[in-house]
């Protein structure tokens, strides 16, 4: 009976900190993810119509970093909190599966279409929840392929797809953003087009190959 019970005993103990540990990590990962743990500057919880439209597009542009390794290129937005249709707070990467950038080459063109190269890849939030993590493009492989056009995957990270257009025979050098997209599978994209993030920036924004 001792026996039982000494067996019984540590049974409920395991149960317990198995429990404790299985709670407090289901805690933490609905911490992580809840938009109120965002800092306050990027919470558009607030704001409606034109004003959440027109706060959102600058959060993205002017949280944008450009990370240049050996590699290749990195491009974060800025991220944010906000209200959707339905009246709920959402992280931006909850409500917008995709991002999309598109860029445009300088100073070339095939018969009078200019090459553009678009970066895709899925939205996902940095730990601190205040940046999109990067969409890595890798400039030291593309430059190893044969220019064309058509759709590559690199095994970058975050399913990132990588797009060609109206590609001369050589990689062209220099490539302006012309625009940035959230990719919604049910509701309306947002889109930021190259005057906006002109407007919101100051400045292009240039990539080099």
């Amino acid at each position: 009976m001792q026996k039982f019970v000494g067996v019984f005993g540590l049974l409920f103990v395991c149960f317990g900190v198995g429990y404790s540990v299985v709670h407090y990590n289901t805690a933490s990962n609905y911490i992580d993810r809840d938009p109120a743990a965002v800092r306050t500057g990027f919470d558009f919880s607030h704001l409606s119509g034109d004003k959440l439209q027109d706060a959102v597009k600058q959060r993205l542009v002017t949280g944008f970093e450009l990370k240049k390794t050996p590699e290749g290129s990195g491009f974060s937005l800025g991220h944010f909190v906000f209200v959707d249709q339905n009246g709920q707070r959402k992280l931006a990467c909850q409500e917008f599966s995709k991002v999309s950038l598109v860029f445009e080459a300088e100073g070339v063109s095939v018969s009078g279409d200019k090459p553009s190269m678009e970066v895709e890849g899925t939205c996902e939030y940095s730990k601190d929840m205040a940046k999109i993590n990067p969409l890595w493009l890798p400039i030291a492989k593309i430059l190893g392929e044969r220019p064309a056009d058509g759709e590559f995957q690199f095994n970058e990270g975050a399913g990132t797809v990588v797009r060609f257009a109206n590609l001369p025979d050589h990689w062209p050098k220099t490539w302006l953003l012309k625009s940035v997209r959230m990719k919604n599978l049910n509701n309306s994209d947002l889109v930021i087009q190259s005057n906006e993030v002109a407007r919101y920036l100051g400045h292009p924004i240039v990539v080099t190959f």
